[in-house]
């Protein structure tokens, strides 16, 4: 190796090394609906554990009341308006700063695309979960039940939060936590296979 290429390899190297910037930093960067990120985020997690407490009464009350009861109507309902609410809320957020509306060199905006798609991974990981112990002896017991509409609502909850989630995991988080990780060396960014599952 000849001494002209050395400089070059160095300083290859110390720019490897560069110390990048603080993900949390790159979070609060930019506004959400022109709300700061903590306030955006509690937002969220109201909509998201609440609507986890109605499927889970809605659960809790199929095998008692047929699903026509205003009960079971009212639980179902909450559920399905606060479900949908916060995730539109985290993918407007993601199509803000999906990679055909952004700079790919405005390192923030990947950052906060990433955070968002690991936090809907979240809210449809547990739906998801919920649906299917529910989905399950309700419908080995379909006859006793006689409900359709009980088990086949949250085998359709299952079906759709299952797709969304591996959409999610295989389209936006594995393809840009390693870009950052491998690529842009940004410390803090969650591993691939952690992130799949909302961590």
């Amino acid at each position: 190796m000849s001494e002209s290429q050395e400089p070059w390899i160095r300083d290859k190297y110390e720019s490897m090394d560069e110390i990048r910037p603080d993900p949390q930093h790159l979070l609060s960067l930019k506004l959400h609906w022109g709300l700061h990120r903590k306030t955006e985020t509690v937002i969220f997690y109201c909509f998201a554990i609440v609507c986890w407490g109605a499927e889970i009464a809605a659960a809790a009350l199929g095998p008692y009341v047929r699903s026509s009861h205003p009960a079971f109507i009212a639980c179902v309902s909450v559920y399905w308006v606060l479900h949908w609410a916060a995730w539109f809320q985290t993918a407007f957020a993601m199509v803000q700063r999906a990679s055909w509306r952004r700079d790919e060199e405005v390192l923030e905006e990947r950052v906060q695309f990433l955070w968002f798609a690991v936090r809907l991974q979240r809210l449809m990981l547990p739906t998801a979960l919920i649906a299917f112990c529910t989905f399950i002896p309700a419908y080995v017991q379909r006859d006793s039940l006689d409900d359709i509409t009980y088990w086949l609502m949250y085998m359709l909850i299952f079906i759709i939060d299952t797709v969304g989630c591996v959409m999610n995991a295989y389209n936006n988080i594995t393809w840009e936590a390693d870009r950052l990780w491998f690529e842009d060396r940004i410390p803090g960014v969650p591993n691939t296979h952690v992130a799949i599952f909302g961590i």
